[in-house]
């Protein structure tokens, strides 16, 4: 159901209504999870990554991008450090118009992706934040593998069309 799902909505070229989407996330459920909104949006992050494991990190980028989460860039990996910073226009968005922006979503969910690929417990944390750019840290446990982990056949990534213009540029005369 999860890939029929991402499927569906990934490659439609009518987007949801980031009204809707905002509202949802930054009014309503802080209003409802209370003081646990952070750890319940860790623990949902997670959820979802269960839910829609990729299989590279390219498509990591993308589902960010598609999710309208933003931009994400990998900036440093160990064996048990993975450091990614995360910017572009909803960042921005949000902490322009949120007093403090919650980002525990998209952290659980890189967490939970690292666990996947890694069979090994991880947890992320949010290392830095201002107003265009956040870094999150992922370190990940070898000394706790994962024990008798199913793992997940991960979703077909839905990549944008590139249209390509048959026209030659025409030569100078």
């Amino acid at each position: 159901m999860t890939n029929d799902f991402y499927s569906q909505f990934a490659g439609n070229s009518i987007k949801a209504s980031i009204l809707s989407v905002e509202i949802l996330r930054d009014a309503l459920l802080p209003k409802l999870l209370g003081d646990d909104s952070s750890g319940i949006l860790y623990w949902a992050g997670k959820d979802l990554a269960r839910q829609f494991p990729v299989a590279s990190d390219d498509d990591l980028v993308t589902f960010f991008e598609q999710t309208g989460w933003g931009h994400l860039v990998i900036v440093s990996t160990t064996d048990d450090l993975i450091t990614y910073e995360l910017t572009g226009e909803p960042v921005a968005r949000r902490s322009a118009t949120i007093e403090s922006p919650d980002f525990m979503l998209e952290t659980g969910f890189l967490a939970e992706q690292s666990a996947l690929h890694t069979n090994c417990v991880s947890e992320a944390k949010i290392t830095f934040q201002n107003r265009m750019r956040l870094r999150i840290s992922v370190t990940i446990d070898h000394h706790q593998p994962i024990i008798n982990h199913d793992p997940a056949t991960p979703i077909e990534i839905v990549r944008p069309q590139v249209e390509i213009d048959d026209a030659q540029p025409e030569e100078a005369q």
